[in-house]
């Protein structure tokens, strides 16, 4: 490997002024000579994938022939004689993932030391070159198995079928490679997800899905190595590296928007017409992050402003495949998640859409100012506490404070988190819909919930908090002491005041707790907020005149985005498929 480095690949200086180098060995001689034994080396011997993981030269050298055979035009290498056969650069591809994942992945013996990732990372020249090129490296892959020629026999002696079991080994590898730099280094994951690597592998799984899930008979679909089960871990492998680039992000609501603007609704819809192993003999189950997984996932995302704006945008699309291959369903597991993703879907978008809109964010928080945030003289006041209110005036301010802002203004900070995320300030409502129905939806598993722990916790019966965990789908129901809820200023006295506030004010008191928080999550941040719907309604109810004027936004500079699609015809079939849900 050291040789090769030092006298094969261009050197990382400038050649003019370095010494002549030998010429021993091209870099097309290099590459034949190393595919075959790097190849047995990754799958057969585990002291030789050691020897991968920990030798700087070895990491070295195959770092930077694998970016440079993913940067090449017209697949001919340096040194290439014309007269191998076409799908000599193809091959080296598919074989160059396999291997490089072996160099970034985690020891079998925890007792060996490894090197660090930083190290094939330099060698490769960086972050941004490694990233674009593995992109490339899938994109290329795909592009090669879809060009394969239908198998005329469908068995393991088939041409065909041995090419398309090679590319998918290379993007399962290169996924894999995918998900293992991403949950390694931060820096990657970023900017991973800032090149549309989630784009990058819906379409993979697209193109090749039709390929690959194909029933053939009993010899192939049953072989250990090139059978079904084999082909659908090789899109759960995908599947898997999107999920985990979503929950680890900072950012995951990016992440879902990406992959549901790449089509990976209606991509799992188109699924429901192939077999599902999972109930065939000897076929093992669904991975942990497999393509149901990964849908409830997505739909804890729901809950989301922007997420939601996707989901309009591409609905149609989604419902329309799902009413096509519902007839035709064979994988059962499969088409009941993606019914209850549906509903969420259809309930998502009737919440941002539900009237009274959050007035707060396109009128003046003061109490009686009719004015809007388009007819703001100077630039708009937003107080600095709760980040919610908006003023058009300090006058209206600070009326707003002495006549109970005051007090709320803790209440609504408690309500977008601790650092005022403005995924969840801009959610609000969305939010407020779906603990609004989670609550109502589960009256009597709520009572069981109260009664459990008011028995586990009887010295703090009267502090009880009722808490909705949305980062699970379905979403899940717990009741707690308020001192012991995350993330949330529970033993703050303002909370057994404003608990009597709300039995008095409300028209139906909750029964067993003082009031309700929501757990929700950004990705690998999770927030305990308290109630939306709460927290809205008590704080702005008695501040405005709920006018036809507050509704008429033609001319606000901040915009409700579901007038997009248009939201008579949305809406009218968003109420036709609500109203034939229970057919699916």
């Amino acid at each position: 490997m050291r040789f090769f480095a030092r006298n094969c690949l261009p050197p990382p200086y400038d050649v003019s002024v370095a010494p002549s180098r030998p010429n021993l060995c091209t870099v097309f001689d290099a590459g034949k000579i190393c595919i075959s034994p790097l190849t047995v080396i990754c799958t057969r011997s585990e002291e030789g994938r050691h020897l991968l993981r920990s030798s700087v030269s070895v990491q070295h050298y195959i770092a930077q022939l694998w970016i440079l055979v993913g940067n090449i035009r017209g697949d001919v290498l340096p040194g290439d004689p014309g007269t191998t056969s076409e799908g000599f650069i193809p091959m080296l591809r598919t074989s160059w993932a396999l291997t490089n994942f072996v160099c970034v992945s985690e020891s079998e013996d925890p007792d060996k030391a490894t090197l660090p990732l930083s190290n094939y990372i330099h060698a490769a020249g960086g972050v941004k070159p490694v990233v674009i090129t593995l992109l490339k490296y899938i994109r290329r892959i795909t592009r090669d198995a879809v060009a394969v020629e239908e198998p005329r026999s469908w068995t393991t002696r088939d041409e065909s079928v041995k090419l398309l079991h090679l590319y998918t080994t290379g993007l399962k590898y290169s996924f894999l490679f995918l998900q293992t730099i991403s949950r390694q280094d931060a820096s990657c994951r970023a900017q991973l997800i800032r090149q549309g690597s989630i784009r990058t592998v819906v379409d993979a799984i697209t193109q090749i899905s039709p390929r690959i899930l194909v029933q053939a008979n009993h010899e192939l679909d049953f072989h250990p190595d090139m059978g079904l089960a084999e082909r659908q871990n090789v899109l759960w492998s995908g599947y898997s590296y999107i999920a985990s680039a979503i929950r680890d992000a900072d950012d995951g609501v990016t992440g879902v928007c990406q992959a549901i603007d790449a089509g990976l609704l209606q991509t799992l819809t188109n699924a429901l017409v192939c077999p599902a192993h999972a109930n065939c003999r000897d076929h093992p189950p669904r991975g942990r992050m497999g393509d149901i997984e990964l849908l409830f996932l997505l739909a804890t995302f729901f809950i989301y402003h922007r997420v939601v704006q996707s989901i309009t945008r591409h609905w149609y699309f989604f419902v329309q495949n799902f009413s096509r291959t519902k007839q035709e369903t064979r994988d059962e597991g499969l088409g009941i998640a993606l019914g209850l993703v549906l509903r969420s879907t259809i309930d998502a978008m009737k919440h941002r859409n539900v009237e009274p809109i959050n007035v707060h964010l396109y009128r003046c928080s003061g109490p009686g100012c009719s004015m809007r945030v388009s007819k703001f003289v100077s630039k708009k006041r937003r107080c600095s506490g709760c980040l919610i209110s908006i003023y058009c005036s300090e006058k209206c301010q600070r009326t707003a404070w002495r006549n109970g802002h005051k007090k709320w203004c803790q209440v609504l900070r408690c309500t977008i988190g601790p650092w005022g995320s403005r995924e969840i300030r801009t959610s609000l409502q969305v939010i407020a819909g779906f603990e609004t129905s989670s609550i109502s939806g589960k009256v009597k598993e709520v009572e069981t919930r109260v009664r459990e722990a008011q028995q586990q916790f009887p010295d703090f019966s009267n502090t009880l908090v009722l808490m909705l965990d949305m980062t699970v789908y379905p979403s899940e129901s717990h009741v707690l002491p308020v001192h012991m809820l995350e993330q949330f200023p529970g033993g703050d006295p303002i909370w057994p005041e404003i608990a009597a506030e709300i039995r008095q004010r409300s028209d139906s008191p909750p029964k067993g707790y003082m009031f309700s928080v929501v757990k929700v999550h950004l990705g690998n941040s999770t927030f305990t907020l308290f109630s939306p719907s709460t927290a809205l309604r008590m704080a702005f109810e008695d501040q405005y005149f709920l006018d036809d004027e507050v509704y008429n936004s033609e001319d606000e500079d901040e915009t409700d985005d579901s007038k997009t699609l248009g939201d008579q015809d949305l809406d009218y079939d968003s109420e036709s498929l609500h109203n034939k849900r229970y057919d699916v």
